[in-house]
């Protein structure tokens, strides 16, 4: 008999994550319960999402495991946006909710756009070389938070663009 692994799909947090194979009831199955906690508004209702079983030697091959992942996105309605687009925003989404938590979770950050929060390519030196001007960002590990649209509104508040 195979070995198989599961994948938990989020829709709503264009996610796959890999589970170990369980046979039996799902109200037992204490690594899927786990496994769900995170995808969930903050009314309690669930995401949308999917559960399948595939081949472990399917999965740990990197082709056919992409080979996977792009008809799991096909079917889910394509994006046109590769899974790495969602790992690099996931891996962004993490890093704000670290500086959240730094920041005592709240929503009066002092950083909210300050130069340090700016995310950089890191080839000022390589453009200096070359001759040409720096590439200023226009993006922020903020736009990324979790409360941003509070931290912006109270910024746009105190800037007087809601009289």
């Amino acid at each position: 008999m195979a070995e198989n692994v599961r994948l938990l799909i989020c829709m709503e947090c264009k996610t796959t994550e890999q589970l170990p194979d369980f046979e039996g009831n799902p109200a037992a199955d204490d690594t899927l319960n786990y496994a769900i906690i995170p995808h969930a508004y903050p009314s309690g209702e669930k995401h949308r999402g999917h559960l399948m079983k595939v081949e472990k030697k399917h999965w740990d091959s990197p082709s056919t495991r992409r080979a996977i992942e792009n008809q799991i996105r096909e079917s889910a309605g394509h994006t046109g946006l590769d899974t790495e687009f969602y790992a690099t925003k996931d891996t962004l989404g993490e890093d704000a909710l670290k500086c959240f938590n730094a920041h005592n979770r709240n929503p009066g950050c002092s950083d909210y756009r300050s130069s340090k929060k700016r995310l950089s390519a890191g080839t000022d030196a390589e453009r200096k070389k070359l001759g040409l001007a720096p590439m200023p960002s226009k993006t922020f590990l903020c736009d990324f938070c979790p409360v941003k649209s509070m931290v912006q509104e109270r910024v746009f508040a105190k800037a007087g663009l809601y009289n």
